[in-house]
């Protein structure tokens, strides 16, 4: 089944626009780092990339202290990788990355709320660059070397995933802070057709940590 910015955006629309069933709906705009990983690479040792997210969310309360919460962020992802000790690589992947987390709160006092959540994540892929740095290595014999051309890499342009985390609100009247930290896996390979046997089997690590406003009463 073939995907396309379209099939992205129908979704963003529905997750953002859905009718509240009870309460009141509350918009954050939210902004944080990113130290993401490359994980399932047996031949290969994987480093974080440091980068950053941002984006808006809506809290749909549902019932009780259950509420939903659609997001549309913009995310940084990818890895340095290293490769036999021949040739580091720098994979970076930029995502816009549509979550819908069932959230769960738990008032502490009327201004302070700690909250968990999870739910599935869908990304697409808005850009990609490798960049690589290669040794040539004498064993016995004549240098070998290799290119960046050797080292291709082609993310597929969906990633589909899974997100959980925590954090605390501060709530000040009309509009209030939040705080938290999330980790967020990729559930299946992201490399295209024509990446290396040595990509094919990665997966996408990405932990946030992150702050922003609210706007709405809780």
């Amino acid at each position: 089944m073939r995907f396309n910015r379209s099939v992205v955006l129908t979704g963003v629309v529905v997750c953002l626009t859905m009718t509240r069933p009870a309460g009141a709906q509350r918009l954050g705009v939210v902004a944080g780092g990113t130290f993401s990983e490359l994980r399932g690479l047996d031949d290969a040792t994987a480093q974080n990339r440091t980068g950053a997210m941002f984006g808006v969310s809506l809290t749909l309360p549902m019932t009780g202290n259950i509420a939903l919460q659609p997001e549309l962020l913009f995310v940084n992802k990818g890895s340095k990788l290293e490769l036999g000790g021949l040739s580091k690589k720098d994979v970076r992947i930029d995502y816009l990355e549509v979550p819908l987390l069932l959230r769960v709160d738990h008032s502490l006092t009327s201004a302070i709320g700690p909250h968990v959540y999870l739910g599935p994540s869908m990304s697409y892929k808005l850009g990609f660059h490798v960049g690589c740095n290669v040794t040539p290595v004498v064993s016995g014999g004549p240098p070998q070397s290799y290119t960046c051309a050797d080292l291709t890499f082609k993310p597929k342009a969906i990633d589909f995933g899974a997100v959980v985390g925590a954090g605390v609100d501060l709530n000040l009247g009309g509009f209030g802070l939040t705080a938290g930290a999330r980790y967020g896996v990729g559930m299946t390979d992201i490399a295209g057709n024509g990446s290396p046997a040595l990509e094919q089997r990665a997966r996408n690590g990405t932990l946030t940590v992150y702050g922003g406003v609210l706007f709405g009463k809780r």
